[in-house]
Parts: structure tokens; C-alpha cells; sequence
């Protein structure tokens, strides 16, 4: 797979970057909506601590009412049950905030790992040794711009990379192992140019 990553031509990997590129955006808004949207439904958690707070007045106003004469003391023993269950559901309220918050960040960062993992664990790795050999041939083809056996050695691969029609384009036989110089030398151009790497001029 690494050997046909790097001879795939400079305008087919702009094309692949872009589509990467894309992927990553689209799944790290996705992620991003879904916690967001997670997130804000953390508020639930908020509206029934509310009711609990409310709730906890009732009960403490019926336990006020307890101390008026005329008013049974059954109606204290009912404020403070009140009470106390509006205290429970005020402590619920905030943790189940909490859990619904806790839960947007992890589920956002979960569907953004899955989605950017292998981008960084496959194609990230190929793309930069890609990148490498790129910049290795530049430096070597700067250095040797009228090196016959560099000629040759990019016309071999010219010759895995390039169709048929495309290499009897440039040379009489396409078969002939033994290529000329000239031939090489025109193969070796077709691969710098599928690279997009400019021969320095002599």
C-alpha cells in the first residue's frame, strides 16, 4: 500500500488531501454539534433543581404554619417531609447536570476520535513519507540535474506510474528495457512532472 501511495500523481493526492480534510471538518462539527446539543440539554438538570427549590419553600411554609395556633401539627410533620424530599430532588437535579455534561464531553470527543483516528493512525503516516521521498528526489534532482543513472531510475518508475498510451507517448518502444538516454531522459521528466518537482535548469 505504501509503494502505490507514492506513486500516485500530485494532483490525485491534492484531491485525497482535500477529501481528508473534508471528512475530519464534517465529523469534528458533527461532534462538536452532538456535545453542544448534549450539553445544553444538560439543563433539564437545572429545571428540576429549580422545582426542587420552589418545592422546599412549600414545605418550609407549611412547617411555619405548624406554629400558628389553631393549625393541627400534622401540617408540620407534612412541611418537613416536604422538605425534605425537595432537598433530594435539588441534589438530583444538579447531578444529573453534572452526569449530562460529563456525558456531552465524553460523546463529543468519543465520535471525534473514532472518526480522526484513522486518518492520523493511516493515511497522516503514508502522507509524510510521502512528503519525504518528495523532498529527498527535489534535493538529489537540485544537486544531480543531469544524472543518467537518476534519469534512470525515475523513468523505471515512470514506467509502474504511467499508462501505456502515456509512456508511447514519449518513447519509440515502450517495451525496450534498454531505454536510450534520451528516452530516459524524457520518462524521468514525465515522473518529475506527475511529482511535481521542477528540474532545475543545467
Amino acid at each position: 500500500m505504501a509503494a502505490t501511495f507514492r506513486e500516485v500523481d500530485s494532483r490525485t493526492l491534492r484531491r485525497w488531501d482535500g477529501l481528508i480534510l473534508f471528512w475530519v471538518v464534517l465529523w469534528v462539527v458533527l461532534a462538536g454539534w452532538t456535545g453542544l446539543t448534549l450539553w445544553q440539554a444538560a439543563d433539564t438538570g437545572e429545571t428540576i433543581s429549580s422545582s426542587g427549590r420552589a418545592l422546599h419553600s412549600v414545605g418550609q411554609s407549611l412547617s411555619d404554619l405548624s406554629d400558628l395556633p389553631l393549625v393541627p401539627d400534622r401540617a408540620g410533620e407534612i412541611g418537613g417531609q416536604v422538605v425534605t424530599t425537595a432537598d433530594q430532588i435539588t441534589v438530583r437535579g444538579q447531578e444529573i447536570r453534572g452526569q449530562l455534561h460529563q456525558l456531552a464531553l465524553l460523546l463529543g470527543l468519543t465520535i471525534a476520535g473514532i472518526s480522526i483516528a484513522p486518518v492520523i493512525g493511516f493515511y497522516l503516516p503514508l502522507r509524510l513519507s510521502r512528503h519525504r521521498d518528495v523532498v529527498r528526489l527535489r534535493d538529489q534532482i537540485g544537486r544531480r540535474p543531469d544524472d543518467e543513472g537518476l534519469d534512470r531510475y525515475l523513468a523505471e518508475h515512470a514506467r509502474r506510474a504511467l499508462s501505456y498510451d502515456e509512456i508511447a507517448r514519449l518513447v519509440a518502444d515502450p517495451a525496450d528495457q534498454l531505454l536510450a538516454r534520451e528516452d530516459a531522459r524524457r520518462l524521468a521528466d514525465a515522473e518529475l512532472a506527475r511529482l511535481a518537482i521542477r528540474r532545475p535548469s543545467a
